[in-house]
């Protein structure tokens, strides 16, 4: 991604714009995410939550060197 294409896309995307685009993922794909939850194991649910952390993590690295860029 060249530089210009990262700051046009530097402003994070809202959390209720995330919940429908998954939301209309699953319902295109037949997936009721009551049943997904209930069916994930106590690992897998860890496992998730690390990751969400550490995508989380690289997301606010990736911000905080946006803004020293542009100062």
């Amino acid at each position: 991604m060249s530089e210009d294409s990262s700051k046009k896309h530097s402003k994070p995307i809202p959390n209720s714009v995330l919940d429908l685009l998954i939301s209309d993922i699953f319902k295109k794909n037949g997936v009721n995410e009551n049943k997904i939850k209930e069916k994930l194991s106590d690992e897998q649910k860890k496992r998730i939550k690390d990751m969400v952390d550490d995508l989380s993590s690289q997301v606010d690295t990736l911000i905080d060197s946006n803004k020293k860029d542009k100062q």
